[in-house]
Parts: structure tokens; C-alpha cells; sequence
């Protein structure tokens, strides 16, 4: 690993600020699904999810295929510049047929009407999200910047959470803080981006070029919704089935549990999926070996966050309040879930995106096709019966059989090279 000093400072210091990014929505979250109840959390859980599916559409896989080709095309600024404007001009395509699909959704769904207005109000997170940069920024090396941005975003608007939201009528309100955390990172991103003068072409219209980013992102796409099944999707589902309280009760666990199993595994895919890349062209044999280090390091602390998640998902739901009661199964279901989550995630985006060629791509693409069949089986077999503990219940299958996938596209390189 002495190769990697500076990935591994920058693991270190993206914990750290992630840990500090985190900190906003686990103190935030909390108090939104004290003050609002079970039931408009519900609202605010269900049109997240919605606005989800959306960003996943207006990203498009761009998050890991640009991000490889600009992290491979480092010292070439004409390259980057044309894979920037091309990729630009991808999402705000995408961004227009995104809003085309809410009006839709909210609209002309009976069942879906009453959360009309809140699905509006967070589009603002779509929006934002569009206009990051993520991507450019994690392909130079400079994710520090992004990092920085996002907790002064979060940090200067979410506070405002507890100054204007005391009721459970206040749902919309919530939902505006929430989403313009969005719109106000991706203005501080512009603003870097000029001053820097990181990109000196932003809208270059070259209609080749944006039809072969759209294609190099495609598989990634495919398989973001197929991932989009369970972490999304579950929610609609729940929402269609049951009360905006069940989908409180779910969404308020599912929160709690991603957002500490990203705290960990965010800063690591981030500093080193660029590394990772840029030694699958100069010595595949020392980004495997990495690969296989990182997996090592992620077992232990996922293991450590189980027990956590475990042994004390009784006391996070008094903390809660009553209108949460029976959550402390849903987290008991759902602990082990990070585990496979990341160990996943790295097998996925290291051992068969940043290291692997087209054939690996497509193994990607399939690993998460036969999880969203299993996904679909599972959460209308269980959500009818089990409502939230049901959807906790697929959630958990799924995740393990995206894991297993990935580990069985991945055993050649695992367990036959030395």
C-alpha cells in the first residue's frame, strides 16, 4: 500500500469530511422524523425515493464512466474539456426528460397525487445534482474540493431545518431545505469550477461525442436501475401498498443504515477508483492486489457496524418516539446489509469496472439484472403480507445476491492470480 500514500490520505481526509457531511443528515434526519411523525416523513421518504430514480437517470452511469476516462485522459486538457461538454450536454438532456416523467407520476397516478407537491419541491435535488461534477472532479484527483463544497452546502442550509420546521405541517417546508442543499452545492461547484478554470469549453455541441459518452455509460445505467429496484423502487412500492406511515417506518431505518455504510465506503470508492483505473492500464496485477486489500479492510469495519446496527437498533427507536415502534426489527433485518452492500460495491466498481474490460462491463450489468428479478420477486412477495419488515426482508436478499454475483464474476481474478 506505500504505493497508495495518497489515496490513503485522502480515505483518511474523505472520512473525515464525510464524517463531518454525514453529521447534518444523521442529527437532521432524526429530528425531521421526530417532529413530523411516521407519516409526513412518509412524504418526504417516498418523493426522495422518486427523485432518486430521477438522479439515476440524469447521472446515467456518467459517475463512473467519465469519471474513468477523465482520470486516463489526466494530462490531456483538450480531452477532457471534449469529454467534459459532451457529458454536460448528455445530462441536461436527461434532466428535461427527468421533469417530463415527474409531471407524469404525480399527476396523472391517482394513488401517487398527494405526494404531488413534495415530489415538485425535492425535482430541486435532481436539478442540483445535475450541475455537481462529481465526476470531473474525482477523475483529476481533486475530490477534497467536492468533499468541501458538500458540508459547506449542507452546513450553511440544513441548520435551517430546525428554525422554520417545529410541525408536522411543515412536511414541504422540510422538503425545500432538503432539496436546496442540492441547488446551493452545485452553485459553490460552478463557481470553483470558473475561478480554477478546470474546464476552459464548457458547450461545445459535438452530437458524435455525447452519443459515445451516452454509450460508454449505458451498461453502468442499466445496472443503476436495476440497483434502483430495491433502493428505490421499495419505497414506491410500499407507498402503493400502505400508509405513509409504513413507508416513514422503512425509509427512517433505511436512511440510518445507508447513511452510516456510505460513510465508510464513499470516501474509499472515491479516492480510489481513479487509482484503481490508472493501474488497470499500467499493472493490472497491482490494482488486483489492491483490490483485493480494500476488501480486506472493508470486512472488518462492515462487521463492526453491524453490531452496532444490531445491538442497538432498540435504543434508536425510542429515540425515535412511539410513532416508530416495531423499527427495531427493521434494523436487526437490516444490519447486516452494509456488509454486503460494500463488499459489493468494491468487487463491482474495482474489480470489474476500473480493472476489468467490456466483458466484465456486461458481468457488472447481468450481477445487478438477476438481483432487480430477485429484488421484484421478494418485495411483492413480502411487502403485501409484511409491509415495512418486508421490504426490509427483499432488501436484504437483495443486497446478499448482489454480493454473491459480484463475487462469482470476480472468482477468476480472486482466486486463481497470484
Amino acid at each position: 500500500m506505500t504505493e497508495s500514500k495518497r489515496e490513503i490520505k485522502d480515505v483518511v481526509y474523505l472520512m473525515a469530511l464525510q464524517g463531518l457531511n454525514y453529521v447534518a443528515p444523521l442529527i437532521v434526519f432524526p429530528y425531521l422524523m421526530m417532529v413530523l411523525g411516521a407519516e409526513k416523513f412518509g412524504y418526504i421518504g417516498f418523493s426522495l425515493s422518486v427523485n432518486q430514480y430521477l438522479m439515476l437517470l440524469v447521472d446515467f452511469g456518467f459517475n463512473l464512466s467519465a469519471t474513468k476516462k477523465i482520470a486516463q485522459a489526466k494530462d490531456n486538457p483538450d480531452e477532457i474539456n471534449k469529454i467534459f461538454s459532451a457529458t454536460l450536454w448528455a445530462k441536461m438532456g436527461l434532466l428535461l426528460i427527468s421533469f417530463i416523467i415527474l409531471l407524469i407520476f404525480a399527476f396523472l397516478i391517482p394513488r401517487f397525487q398527494i405526494y404531488s407537491t413534495t415530489l415538485l419541491i425535492m425535482f430541486l435535488m435532481v436539478v442540483g445534482n445535475a450541475f455537481s461534477f462529481i465526476w470531473l472532479f474525482q477523475g483529476l484527483g481533486k475530490i477534497r474540493i467536492i468533499s468541501i463544497i458538500n458540508i459547506i452546502s449542507k452546513f450553511s442550509i440544513l441548520p435551517l431545518t430546525f428554525i422554520f420546521v417545529k410541525s408536522s405541517n411543515d412536511y414541504n417546508v422540510a422538503a425545500f431545505i432538503q432539496s436546496f442543499v442540492y441547488i446551493l452545492g452545485s452553485l459553490i461547484t460552478i463557481g470553483v469550477l470558473l475561478h480554477k478554470k478546470l474546464i476552459t469549453n464548457w458547450f461545445t455541441i459535438i452530437g458524435f461525442e455525447i452519443k459515445k459518452e451516452l454509450k460508454a455509460a449505458y451498461p453502468i445505467f442499466l445496472s443503476n436501475a436495476a440497483t434502483s429496484i430495491y433502493t428505490a423502487l421499495f419505497v414506491v412500492i410500499l407507498g402503493y401498498y400502505s400508509t405513509p406511515v409504513e413507508v416513514g417506518k422503512y425509509a427512517a431505518a433505511e436512511k440510518i443504515m445507508r447513511g452510516f455504510c456510505f460513510l465508510i465506503f464513499t470516501p474509499i470508492s472515491q479516492a480510489f477508483y481513479p487509482k484503481i483505473s490508472s493501474l488497470s492500464v499500467k499493472s493490472p496485477m497491482k490494482a488486483l492486489d489492491l483490490t483485493k486489500k480494500i476488501l480486506i479492510f472493508i470486512i472488518g469495519i462492515m462487521l463492526l457496524l453491524f453490531i452496532l446496527l444490531f445491538f442497538f437498533s432498540t435504543p434508536i427507536m425510542h429515540f425515535l418516539g412511539k410513532d416508530y415502534e416495531g423499527t427495531d426489527t427493521i434494523f436487526k433485518i437490516m444490519s447486516i446489509a452494509p456488509l454486503f452492500i460494500a463488499l459489493g460495491g468494491v468487487l463491482g466498481q474495482f474489480g470489474l469496472l476500473a480493472i476489468g474490460n467490456d466483458k466484465d462491463k456486461k458481468n457488472f450489468q447481468k450481477a445487478y439484472f438477476i438481483a432487480a428479478f430477485v429484488a421484484l420477486i421478494s418485495v411483492f412477495y413480502f411487502v403485501p403480507t409484511y409491509l415495512s419488515t418486508g421490504a426490509s426482508l427483499a432488501l436484504l436478499i437483495t443486497e446478499f445476491t448482489v454480493f454473491i454475483g459480484m463475487l462469482w464474476f470476480n472468482r477468476k481474478n480472486l482466486f486463481s492470480l497470484e
